[in-house]
């Protein structure tokens, strides 16, 4: 089909997930093929997928819908770095960005017994709400002396990273399950054990996402 259009010479190219049915080896080479025809073709092409990473990979721009609603239309690095609301936030990015929620202190956003660092500008943007969503990626967590305290109950090995998965410290068994997971990556020579607690802190602070709960919205710059 791809084929038939191509030779048709076309102005625009209108796919609707054409990989969908293929395995997962095949996508990947599949989505190597269309962007080096693309870049050949230099044809106007709209790509639908519902795989955040084909359209990371393979979109100029994208555009973010959620329930037929233009959420954000950027490029795939600005999506990843500056994600305009919760939603896409949490769409862009594998494994996904962590949405911690956490109570305004002076100074940051305090989630179990540690304050999160959060710039004064960010918080005076805040008028009538008591919490706020902090995004941190997998990635922009490091292991530290002071900092989140979680209890790791899964690492997933994959050869040049890790990745641990666990709950906020010091919750009882039936709290835990209801409780929100939160995933970082360190370093896979030397990761954290199953059943011990580590703290995590974000490695850059000035790069963290800040979200109302309220409105959704991003607040931070």
């Amino acid at each position: 089909a791809m084929g038939r259009a191509i030779v048709r010479q076309p102005q625009v190219f209108l796919f609707d997930e054409p990989l969908s049915n293929l395995d997962a080896k095949l996508r990947v080479a599949m989505r190597a093929e269309i962007k080096a025809l693309h870049q050949r073709l230099k044809t106007t092409t709209v790509y639908v997928t519902h795989d955040q990473v084909e359209a990371m990979t393979m979109g100029d721009r994208v555009a973010v819908l959620k329930d037929g609603l233009l959420q954000q239309v950027d490029s795939p690095l600005t999506l990843y770095d500056q994600p305009a609301n919760l939603f896409v936030a949490g769409f862009i990015g594998s494994p996904a960005m962590n949405l911690i929620t956490g109570t305004i202190v002076e100074g940051g956003v305090k989630v179990g017994d540690y304050t999160v660092p959060v710039a004064r500008e960010v918080l005076a943007k805040v008028t009538d709400e008591k919490t706020l969503v902090l995004g941190i990626r997998p990635e922009a967590f490091k292991v530290a002396a002071e900092g989140i305290s979680l209890d790791v109950d899964v690492v997933e090995e994959t050869g040049a990273d890790a990745y641990v998965y666990g709950t906020l410290a010091g919750l009882d068994t039936e709290a835990k399950l209801s409780a929100q997971q939160i995933v970082a990556r360190v370093s896979a020579r030397t990761p954290p054990q199953r059943g011990t607690t580590v703290k995590l802190a974000p490695s850059d602070p000035s790069n963290m996402h800040v979200f109302s709960e309220k409105t959704q919205e991003r607040l931070s710059a």
